[in-house]
């Protein structure tokens, strides 16, 4: 066990010195009572302009990857959101319930691509939300799948996702020295962009309530919001209700989220500090998408029971920045 610990403090030590770390957090409330609620922050040095967009089934799509790219048809309709007003989806949730986020990881390393067509990292989470239903179908479906880097906005992306479904079943899939690593179960709640997930659940155990010794750490840094995060995940109260389940993760997340000019303390290695930009809260049970712009006062939503995804109904979006919207957005979208 000493020697474990030891391998431990150098594998954390040598990440504190050698990573350039942008900021997200995501938290699965799926053991707190019937209703199934991930959320995420989106924590970036730049603003990523958020467009929240509806898809129907039946979109045409392509992989974005030049000659060999994956083609597809959308089988269900979804509600996500974009960056730099490209086609780059960071987060979403489709009809049945089953949500993807993207987020950074500097280790990633995709396998080398063979013959068979592929498939831009940056349309990832869409084509997961366009064709299934379930975490477990995702899995089985993905796999294979030739998921490529692709360049946005003068640099590329190194990115690891998480899925989480309506059953409360949930999956981190990474791609680590160019092989895959899956952690699939609905004990996978947490995720933060750094480091790789073996060296965050070993972390863990470090800290009160999971084994350890040591106190809640209050720094920006992405192990101390995995930590903090799981920690008020724990101890949260169940709940029988949307609202109140909504609110219970909210509060959570908000433990997560980087204020604009904040410094990270730990020790590690960081070129600037990375605030959040933005939070979503995806209710799974209930099929309801909430937005909330840190620049913006008010948290708004789009209610996927009330939308028409039929395969003629228009892409509709909206900017979800927008200082004037509140509440259900559905009639707002353009």
């Amino acid at each position: 066990m000493k020697r474990s610990f030891l391998l431990i403090g150098l594998t954390l030590s040598l990440f504190s010195i050698s990573k350039v770390v942008l900021s997200c957090t995501t938290v699965f409330a799926n053991d707190k009572g019937p209703i199934k609620v991930v959320a995420r922050t989106m924590d970036l040095f730049m603003s990523d302009k958020p467009l929240i967009v509806v898809h129907p089934r039946g979109a045409s799509y392509s992989g974005e990857t030049g000659q060999n790219t994956l083609k597809w048809q959308s089988k269900y309709g979804s509600v996500v959101t974009t960056a730099f007003h490209k086609n780059v989806v960071s987060d979403g949730m489709n009809e049945k319930g089953l949500a993807a986020h993207l987020l950074y990881l500097s280790d990633t390393k995709y396998p080398k691509a063979n013959n068979e067509p592929t498939l831009s990292n940056t349309l990832w989470a869409q084509y997961i939300l366009d064709n299934f239903a379930t975490v477990k179908q995702a899995i089985e479906g993905t796999t294979s799948l030739n998921v490529v880097s692709t360049e946005v906005e003068g640099r590329t992306w190194p990115i690891h996702l998480a899925i989480e479904d309506a059953t409360g079943d949930s999956a981190i899939i990474e791609f680590i020295k160019g092989k895959v690593t899956i952690y699939h179960g609905s004990k996978y709640q947490i995720m933060t962009n750094e480091p790789a997930y073996v060296i965050q659940l070993a972390n863990l155990k470090r800290y009160k309530l999971f084994g350890g010794n040591l106190s809640l750490p209050g720094d920006a840094d992405p192990l101390s919001r995995f930590v903090r995060v799981a920690t008020y995940l724990k101890t949260l109260p169940d709940s029988q209700t949307s609202i109140d389940s909504v609110a219970n993760v909210f509060s959570v997340i908000r433990t997560a989220m980087v204020p604009f000019g904040a410094e990270d303390t730990s020790g590690s290695k960081t070129v600037d500090s990375w605030p959040t930009r933005w939070v979503t809260v995806a209710d799974l049970t209930n099929k309801i998408y909430f937005f909330n712009a840190t620049t913006a006062p008010n948290i708004i939503w789009v209610d996927l029971k009330s939308i028409d995804f039929s395969k003629d109904a228009k892409i509709l979006s909206i900017d979800p920045t927008y200082i004037e919207l509140e509440g259900n957005i559905n009639e707002k979208l353009t």
